[in-house]
C-alpha cells in the first residue's frame, strides 16, 4: 500500500513494506565475516565463559555476553566467532521504503539494544515459542521494527527526494528481473547511460548497482518460494538461474540458508 511521507515540506509516494527474511535459533561453531544484506536483531542466550564467542566490527572486538540484546544494520563487515558451547536467536529482515531501498540504508554498525528489564527479549523468544506461522511472523515484525527504533536517524540517511523520481524504475526493475538482469538493464529503466551511473547510484541509494540488483533478485526469489505449489527446480527456472546448484548457491550466500531450509 502507498503512503505519503513528507520531507523538507514535500511529498513522496513510498510503500513501506516489512520483509522477514528468516527466524532462527541455533549453536554453530564458526568464524566467519559477514556482510550481510539485512538487518539482524540478536538474542544471545548462553556460553562457556572459559572460551567465550565474539564479534568485530571496524577492528573493535566484543564479547558475546549472554542476556545481550544487539541490532546489526545491513552491510555491515562483520566478523563472529561462536564458539561450540554458544546458543543465540536472531531475527534477519529489512524495513523498506522503496524496492530494494531500506528505510536504515546508509547505516552501518553493531549497537546494544538498552534493554534493561528485559522486556524485548522476552519479546523475541515470545517469537520463536509461537507455533503459528502467521502470528509468529507479526510477533516478528511487532519486536524488529521496537528494537531498531532507538536507531532510526533524525533525518533519513538517503536523500529521499533524489530519490523518488527513480521509484517507479525500481519497481519496475525489482518485479520482472531474474538472474539476466545486469546493471546495464538497470541503469536504462532509470534513463542513465554511461560510465557515471554506478557512481551516481551508488551517492542516491548507499550501495552498488550489483548489490541493490542481487537484494531485489533475492526478494523475488523469496517470494517465490513462499508459495508451495512451486518447487526450488521451479524457482531456479523461472528467475533464468543456469541450474538448481546455482540458485541454491546464490540464496545461501546472501542468506546463510539453501532455498530448502528457508521455505521450512
Amino acid at each position: 500500500m502507498s503512503q505519503t511521507l513528507f520531507h523538507d515540506n514535500k511529498q513522496i509516494t513510498a510503500r513501506p513494506a516489512f520483509r522477514l527474511v528468516r527466524i532462527l535459533e541455533e549453536t554453530n561453531e564458526y568464524d566467519k565475516l559477514w556482510k550481510l544484506p539485512f538487518h539482524l536483531l540478536s538474542l544471545f542466550l548462553f556460553d562457556d565463559e572459559r572460551d567465550p564467542s565474539w564479534c568485530e566490527v571496524d577492528g573493535k572486538r566484543t564479547y558475546l555476553s549472554p542476556g545481550v540484546l544487539s541490532f546489526t544494520a545491513a552491510l555491515t563487515p562483520i566478523r563472529v566467532r561462536y564458539t561450540p558451547a554458544n546458543r543465540h536467536m536472531g531475527i534477519h529482515f529489512r524495513y523498506e521504503l522503496f524496492p530494494g531501498v531500506d528505510a536504515l540504508s546508509g547505516l552501518r554498525g553493531r549497537f546494544i539494544i538498552n534493554d534493561p528489564d528485559g522486556a524485548l527479549a522476552a519479546k523475541v523468544k515470545a517469537v520463536f515459542a509461537d507455533t503459528d506461522p502467521v502470528r509468529r511472523y507479526a510477533a516478528a515484525e511487532s519486536v524488529a521494527l521496537e528494537a531498531m527504533r532507538p536507531f532510526w536517524p533524525e533525518r533519513p540517511v538517503l536523500d529521499l527526494l533524489r530519490l523518488a523520481p527513480y521509484a517507479d524504475a525500481l519497481r519496475a526493475v525489482a518485479d520482472t528481473l531474474d538472474a539476466q538482469t545486469g546493471v546495464g538493464d538497470l541503469a536504462k529503466s532509470m534513463g542513465f547511460r554511461g560510465t557515471q551511473f554506478s557512481r551516481m547510484f551508488s551517492s542516491l541509494l548507499g550501495m552498488s548497482p550489483h548489490q541493490w540488483l542481487e537484494q531485489a533478485l533475492l526478494d523475488r526469489a523469496l517470494a517465490m518460494l513462499s508459495n508451495p505449489g512451486r518447487t526450488v527446480k521451479d524457482v531456479a527456472y523461472e528467475l533464468e538461474f543456469s541450474n538448481e546448484f546455482n540458485f541454491s548457491r546464490f540464496v545461501k550466500r546472501l542468506t546463510g540458508l539453501p532455498p530448502s531450509r528457508l521455505r521450512q
